[in-house]
């Protein structure tokens, strides 16, 4: 990764863990029903592309803390790797979930063989990504380590249409990025074995917090799901 484009991811990160507040917790219920739809489409997503993942040697990447490393762990799969470049998340990921495996370091230059892992996920880490020339090199990259076995992609589809697709001022406790939509998903990882709609608009969710059943029925509604799911079964060659 470019030193510059590697230096301003970490600059991002940076303010918004220093920020004071944040959406992004277990005690605000809007959050808890946008994480709650989001883990039902992955589910619905390994089920239907027949991923299973008992026993699956998995590497996340920008696994941060942990949190979806942890969830893949519960799921039932096996050895769980993460690699992120913030060196404060690692150290917190290292100590909420010890038997995890975390490495500090850039998707650019992964530190592992080829075809060592049966499934190698992102989860928002390439809209964080600007260059688009760096991103493909982490979409290559995951390509290589995941030989023979499964790619997941789950990031935001942009929820404008391209020719009115500028970048809007960052909100607060958020990072800059940009839209992985279909055509961005199928120019890193070729033709998906699965790719839809997934996880309520994160604003609707905070909107209707506190009713649930409103919440799952919105929920069911592709037109109101913010981020695209991807699997791909990656060759063995």
């Amino acid at each position: 990764m470019s030193d510059a484009e590697l230096e301003r991811i970490r600059r991002a990160y940076r303010e918004r863990d220093a920020a004071e507040t944040t959406p992004y917790r277990w005690d605000n219920p809007g959050y808890v029903i946008y994480m709650q739809s989001l883990e039902r489409g992955l589910l619905r997503g390994f089920a239907d592309a027949g991923v299973h993942l008992e026993g699956l040697r998995v590497l996340d990447i920008g696994c941060g803390s942990g949190y979806f490393l942890s969830r893949l762990r519960d799921y039932g799969a096996g050895e769980c790797h993460g690699i992120d470049l913030m060196e404060n998340r690692i150290e917190e990921g290292r100590a909420r979930y010890p038997s995890l495996k975390f490495h500090l370091g850039s998707a650019t230059e992964l530190p592992f063989g080829q075809g060592e892992f049966d499934l190698v996920t992102q989860f928002t880490c390439l809209s964080s990504i600007l260059d688009d020339r760096v991103r493909l090199a982490v979409a290559n990259e995951m390509h290589r380590v995941a030989r023979g076995g499964w790619l997941l992609s789950f990031d935001m589809r942009g929820l404008r249409p391209p020719s009115l697709r500028r970048p809007p001022p960052p909100a607060a406790n958020s990072t800059p990025t940009v839209p992985i939509d279909e055509a961005e998903l199928r120019r890193l990882f070729g033709e998906p074995l699965l790719l839809r709609r997934e996880a309520l608009v994160f604003d609707f969710a905070q909107l209707i917090g506190h009713h649930p059943l409103l919440g799952a029925a919105l929920a069911a509604m592709p037109q109101l799901r913010s981020h695209l799911l991807g699997i791909w079964r990656v060759p063995c060659k």
